[in-house]
């Protein structure tokens, strides 16, 4: 049986280095870690998978070098026949993907993990609902060890492997690694975005009652709680990646990635863990309370104390981690489900947040999409009870979410897998970026507080378009999404 080739390299590359030189290629990935002191281990970036797989509700159109073809079904199912080709169980034990299925999972991709789930509104950008391709190959940063790992399996469409195409990855990276020419990838300054050109899908009056009648909801006994958003939209002239270099520059955070999709690209700088699974071990990370930071030390001591003991925001975290705990015990062995943290505060560049820990051990036979299916979309970003909390989300806001409130990351093909939730995260397609915000709306929401936590989420990307806060607040006017954008 062909091993994986897996050869350490001295490179003065960093991810972003590499990923510049590849960022006009369509399935270029870049999962960025280890730019803060919470950061994950690794990051990873990834080209020219061997096959690609995007869902347009049920139909799910399948590429590689046999050619395209189209099957209509549950895209959870089909992907999962698909990765059971690739399977590298065997392998060496290490802690990141020998290869592995890499993307986005978008937000609607729940009306597959929950059937019953309605799909109503408008998704006017037309962006598939499942983005993933199967690499074979994979360059890992090891920021702990300060080392740089080449991996190549060799693996074909087929599932057959092949010494001759590992070594041909090989080659590949080497050549990009070792090259002298580093592309510049500083961030313009002169780029301006015009203020007049920002735009959300709610206003303020409109957000502030759509969060009224979710707490006229709660006080019916729906739900205890629920996410609502609203998304923005700018005209920029600058493309996916340098929005992606801005927005990580502005707003750093240990989930970063970049993913070059051909007709639009998806820039994220997200601070929340969605799940991590290693073997048979899972690990989610919820979000939820939130706090700008301080324009003084004392200020910022304050503001994450005021988060802290805030019985609301508290009160928010612990819904949201039992709700998540429930989750887990779907797929995981009983009495496995742990909470070794609970509402622990975390802080970022632009904002501090309250995060639990929540652990467990998935039951026998259930592989990492499996568990990613039973799971989706995480708790943080939907509500509680979970299905009637997204029924009324679907209600309430005007467009679909599109990869926002998804998840991005990886499938190991040796059970090595980690996904984000995608939060802070824009789409660049034509010419313009959207951006989605929203806020956590409990029973003693105030709506003007929670429409401002939006703007406050929204500052990474504020000045990322170099725009500064009060002239983005006086230029945001309201959006009319349609289906010509």
């Amino acid at each position: 049986m062909l091993n994986s080739l897996i050869q350490e390299i001295e490179t003065q590359q960093t991810p972003e280095i590499l990923t510049s030189k590849l960022s006009e290629i369509p399935g270029t990935i870049l999962l960025r870690s280890g730019t803060m002191e919470h950061s994950d281990r690794f990051s990873l970036v990834v080209t020219h998978p061997f096959l690609s797989f995007k869902s347009f509700g049920s139909r799910c159109i399948i590429q590689s070098s046999i050619g395209e073809r189209t099957l209509f079904g549950n895209p959870w199912k089909l992907l999962e026949s698909l990765s059971n080709r690739y399977e590298l169980l065997e392998e060496i034990d290490l802690p990141f993907p020998l290869g592995g299925c890499f993307g986005y999972f978008g937000y609607e991709m729940k009306q597959f993990s929950e059937p019953q789930l309605p799909l109503t509104t408008l998704n006017d950008l037309e962006l598939p609902e499942c983005n993933v391709g199967f690499y074979d190959s994979v360059v890992v940063f090891d920021h702990h060890l300060s080392k740089t790992w080449l991996i190549s399996t060799g693996m074909n469409e087929e599932g057959n492997r092949c010494s001759e195409r590992a070594q041909g990855a090989i080659k590949f990276w080497l050549k990009h690694l070792t090259s002298t020419n580093q592309t510049d990838i500083n961030i313009p300054s002169s780029d301006k975005t015009e203020t007049s050109n920002v735009t959300s899908t709610l206003d303020q009056k409109q957000y502030c009652n759509k969060v009224k009648q979710i707490i006229n909801y709660i006080k019916q006994g729906d739900i205890y709680q629920a996410n609502l958003t609203h998304r923005l939209r700018a005209k920029v002239n600058f493309d996916g990646w340098s929005l992606f270099r801005r927005l990580t520059t502005a707003s750093p955070a240990p989930f970063s990635a970049f993913m070059q999709c051909g007709k639009y690209q998806l820039a994220s700088s997200s601070p929340e863990q969605f799940l991590q699974l290693s073997g048979d071990q899972v690990i989610t990370r919820p979000i939820k309370g939130t706090r700008p930071r301080g324009t003084s030390p004392d200020l910022d001591v304050r503001l994450g104390y005021e988060l802290q003991s805030s019985e609301k925001e508290r009160s928010e975290l612990v819904m949201i981690t039992d709700l998540l705990r429930n989750d887990l015990g779907r797929f995981c062995e009983y009495g496995s489900v742990n909470v070794p943290i609970l509402a622990k505060l975390e802080r970022f560049a632009q904002v501090q947040h309250l995060i639990s820990t929540i652990t467990g051990r998935l039951r026998m036979g259930v592989t990492h999409l499996e568990a990613l299916a039973y799971s989706f979309p995480g708790g943080s970003i939907t509500g509680a009870p979970k299905i009637r909390a997204m029924e009324i989300i679907d209600k309430l806001e005007p467009v679909v979410r599109g990869p926002y409130t998804g998840c991005l990351g990886y499938l190991g093909f040796n059970r090595e897998s980690q996904l984000n939730i995608l939060i802070r995260t824009a789409i660049c397609k034509r010419g313009y970026a959207w951006f989605h915000v929203g806020a956590g709306i409990v029973a003693d929401s105030d709506p003007s507080d929670e429409y401002e936590e939006t703007l406050n989420k929204a500052a990474g990307w504020i000045n990322a378009l170099n725009l500064s806060e009060s002239k983005f607040s006086s230029a945001l006017k309201l959006d009319s999404p349609n289906l010509k954008k």
